[in-house]
């Protein structure tokens, strides 16, 4: 065995370790939640976040809310194997702040239903000549119970040496705990974040206004990721839309009736008719809506869905997982991501081609 293979399997060891702990860290937070002295933040913009500052030097944040999607969908919108899904919805969350980020390693698990990788991300000012750029390294650990309908994601900062070597799990740890409600056919999520700065105690004059910054901006981004999630849910719920298979209009043969409430929909000046996007039957105002549709990862559509199709996509979001290996993302074949701004306009793509891109599509495993 080579000394190059040595060290890999040492560091492997290392993150399956910084993962298990990162795990234990988040779930602990959950369980003490109710006992932990935090405080409400009056800014959640739809979900309640809370802070406090348990011990010096460190800042938690925790959050709680409940999504109309289930857990898979959730872990699928930061898809951890596909680097161009997960860069698409970065860019959707972080906009021109984002530059990219790339998976560097996947370390292997001993189980099909857990993933562990470390990941490099950059983000940087909507300025490029001007504004700095901030480029860190995470470990990124995924753990999916079918039997429990429960998931655990978790996200923590690595520091390396001068010559790359791993040393320690860094300053910041985030993580979701997700728990789904089959019946209600939601998920609750709850989320906690905490930064440690034990060398702000320490410092003295400029190197502890320099702490100081670090520490400002870190809590910066534990907060977004919180106030982020409602956003995630977002995402999920036009994903979802996105993968139902289309139905041409020109081959249903109905009598213009809205397939919802059953009247007679007309047309005239002021007033088109509508076809749901999905099921192809014609649809009245009150039994549809204009969704998101994001049939292509990173390409989104304002297009109309009835409420039956709506359902029906629901439930079949809720369905009984069978047991096996679950694979923990969205196929990758239908990511269009440039990594550049391709994800932040909308698209005219037409309906016979986002049925046939899905009709061709396998599961991915990579």
């Amino acid at each position: 065995m080579s000394a190059s293979s040595v060290k890999l399997n040492g560091e492997d060891d290392a993150l399956l370790a910084l993962a298990a702990d990162a795990r234990a860290k988040v779930d602990h937070a959950r369980q003490e939640f109710a006992t932990a002295g935090w405080k409400e933040r009056k800014d959640g913009q739809g979900v309640r976040i809370f802070e406090r500052k348990s011990t010096p030097g460190v800042f938690d944040v925790a959050a709680s809310t409940a999504l109309p999607c289930s857990a898979l969908e959730i872990l699928e919108v930061l898809s951890s194997r596909n680097s161009d899904d997960f860069n698409a919805t970065m860019v959707a969350l972080a906009g021109d702040a984002f530059s990219y980020a790339v998976t560097l390693r996947e370390v292997p698990t001993s189980s099909p239903n857990t993933h562990l990788t470390t990941k490099r991300i950059q983000f940087a000012g909507s300025i490029p000549l001007v504004s700095s750029t901030k480029t860190s390294e995470f470990l990124d650990y995924v753990e999916f119970n079918s039997k429990t309908h429960t998931a655990v994601r978790t996200f923590m900062s690595l520091t390396r040496d001068s010559s790359g070597r791993l040393i320690v799990g860094g300053d910041m740890l985030a993580g979701y705990v997700l728990t789904e409600q089959v019946k209600s056919h939601q998920t609750s999520v709850f989320y906690f974040g905490t930064h440690t700065s034990c060398d702000e105690i320490k410092c003295k004059g400029i190197a502890k206004l320099k702490s100081a910054a670090v520490r400002e901006a870190s809590t910066h981004a534990l907060l977004k990721l919180a106030k982020l999630i409602p956003k995630i849910g977002d995402i999920a719920l036009r994903r979802r839309l996105g993968a139902e298979d289309a139905i041409d209009p020109a081959n249903i043969v109905g009598d213009g009736s809205c397939s919802g409430c059953g009247k007679v929909v007309k047309e005239s000046l002021l007033r088109k008719k509508h076809v749901c996007y999905i099921c192809g039957h014609h649809t009245c105002s009150s039994c549809s809506k204009s969704q998101d549709v994001e049939g292509l990862i990173g390409v989104i559509e304002r297009l109309r869905v009835c409420c039956m199709c709506m359902s029906a996509a629901r439930h079949r979001a809720f369905d009984t997982i069978e047991d096996g290996p679950v694979f923990l993302l969205r196929p990758s074949t239908v990511s269009v991501l440039s990594t550049a701004s391709t994800a932040r306009t909308t698209s005219t793509t037409p309906s016979s081609m986002r049925a046939s891109v899905r009709a061709h599509v396998l599961p991915a495993t990579a």
